[in-house]
């Protein structure tokens, strides 16, 4: 047997899981794009060529999700990238209890997401209007109940602290990570050329990330972007739309009301070309940043 030969055979179960559970699903979604398919009707598919696609720009939900998506991703992506380092940076000190420590704010990663959608739920918007609600009023801070959830204003910012508060920890260890690759002597250098605690993470500790960061950020982007659970638990989308993203927008198309799978299709299509766009040009463009540093 050829050394080739050999090498596919490696290969072929990892190419066929690949493919039913990555390729064979795109391709699906791309060519029910093109059709008239509910899953309520009993005439079948029946191709409608690009109607799905002018539905869909000229439909003003879509464009209201696809700006919460925005928001909502943009929003957690960077709050979570600024607490995510900062912790990374304390713990990166030699400290007692730094083991202990880590493994608490580490917690958060554990517990299913569900779960921490009931949490906020309990905590902000129980039939007692919430836990953090009674102490804020206890102690002077506010004096009406706050809707946390219920609120056009401040639905979408809740959300997006409960996200972050469960996704922190994903992006905390690759950045620690390499955090403990930086090579001691080169901040070492720094001390002695006098440079201080800012200069030293400018100037020695960024540039050293920049890989790292960009892995973290773009990972964390596209997993945000079709990340549900937590904003379908607490609000449904609401209210009045104002945490609808995209993956509660075709899952409302596709399993609630017409069941409108060809919709839903382009709108995955969609999705799919935008995160592929975006990706390509944070990649590119944060490349182009470390060459010119």
């Amino acid at each position: 047997m050829s050394n080739r030969l050999f090498a596919l055979i490696l290969i072929l179960p990892a190419f066929i899981v690949v493919t039913f559970i990555i390729i064979y699903p795109i391709i699906n979604a791309f060519v029910t794009s093109f059709f008239r398919y509910y899953l309520t009707d009993a005439e079948g598919m029946s191709f409608v060529g690009f109607n799905n696609y002018a539905r869909m720009f000229g439909n003003e939900d879509f464009w209201i999700a696809f700006l919460n998506t925005v928001i909502y991703v943009g929003g957690t992506v960077a709050s979570e990238f600024v607490f995510a380092f900062a912790l990374a940076l304390l713990i990166n000190y030699h400290f007692s209890g730094k083991n202990l420590v880590s493994g608490l704010f580490f917690l958060p990663w554990v517990i299913p997401s569900v779960v921490v959608a009931l949490i906020t739920k309990f905590l902000l918007f129980d039939h007692f209007h919430g836990i953090v609600n009674v102490v804020l009023r206890k102690i002077g801070i506010i004096e009406e109940f706050v809707p946390w959830l219920k609120s056009p204003v401040l639905a979408m910012p809740t959300v997006i602290f409960a996200t972050t508060w469960k996704m922190f920890p994903f992006m905390f260890v690759i950045l620690y990570a390499g955090l403990q690759a930086i090579p001691g002597e080169q901040i070492e250098a720094a001390k002695v050329d006098g440079a201080n605690g800012v200069q030293r993470f400018v100037h020695v500790i960024l540039p050293n990330m920049k890989e790292i960061i960009t892995l973290a950020t773009i990972l964390e982007f596209i997993w945000q972007f079709q990340y549900i659970t937590i904003i379908w638990t607490t609000t449904r989308g609401g209210p009045i739309n104002k945490t609808t993203t995209l993956p509660v927008l075709i899952y409302r198309s596709s399993f609630r009301g017409s069941m409108n799978m060809g919709y839903s299709s382009a709108i995955g299509v969609f999705w799919l070309v935008f995160l592929m766009g975006f990706s390509i040009l944070y990649i590119s463009y944060m490349g182009r940043r470390s060459d010119e540093r």
